[in-house]
């Protein structure tokens, strides 16, 4: 399947929100390019949070993608529960960030004895997992969350992701302007696209 288009979707919205997880992967199995492209767009946040949460770099982080990636194609025949897919990636970007970390740690180390300088800090970090069970829910509720602003109306999305994507540092007044409405508006678009996300997330958190 060739399909690894993977840094160019970077950053692009989910082109096909509508569709589930296991409508994607079934298309994908079938040679779907575009299907891919969606599934991945979908799921490229969550995969890059991971290592970045874990103090990657962002060049590592991107090749933490890369190998997430390329596990994923390589296991879409075998992927037992579908409906679990965000599990499947969480579970699996975390082994490989730490397989990075280590292998990143194992440079310093080399690096240190060969330069005479001793163990760094770095190299002295202790190699051991934090508990994933918090962490893990944590993220699955996020990406549940971005996949639920993704199906509002365009307006609704805008709106939500201004609002609370933004670092809070936009006034009502700016995201009015913006989004092209009445200040006055705001506050009942709000609720209302605050209802809607709130359907859309009814026995998903």
């Amino acid at each position: 399947m060739g399909f690894m288009s993977k840094r160019a979707s970077q950053g692009k919205r989910d082109p096909s929100p509508a569709r589930g997880d296991r409508e994607l992967l079934s298309a994908c199995l079938q040679g779907d390019a575009r299907a891919w492209e969606a599934l991945i767009a979908r799921y490229q946040r969550l995969i890059y949070s991971i290592p970045i949460n874990m103090r990657l770099s962002p060049n590592d982080a991107a090749d933490v993608f890369q190998s997430v990636c390329l596990k994923l194609l390589e296991n879409l025949s075998t992927l037992r529960n579908q409906d679990k897919l965000s599990s499947w990636l969480t579970i699996t970007t975390r082994r490989e960030s730490w397989r990075l970390a280590r292998h990143r740690r194992r440079e310093h180390v080399i690096a240190a004895d060969e330069s005479g300088d001793g163990p760094d800090e770095l190299s002295q970090m202790p190699d051991r997992q934090v508990p994933l069970d918090e962490q893990q829910a944590a993220l699955e509720q996020q990406q549940i969350l971005r996949q639920a602003v993704e199906q509002l109306p365009e307006r609704c999305r805008q709106l939500i992701t201004l609002l609370f994507y933004s670092g809070g540092d936009l006034s009502y007044e700016e995201i009015a302007r913006r989004l092209g409405i009445p200040r006055a508006s705001m506050g009942p678009t709000r609720a209302r696209c605050l209802a809607r996300l709130k359907k859309l997330l009814e026995g998903k958190l």
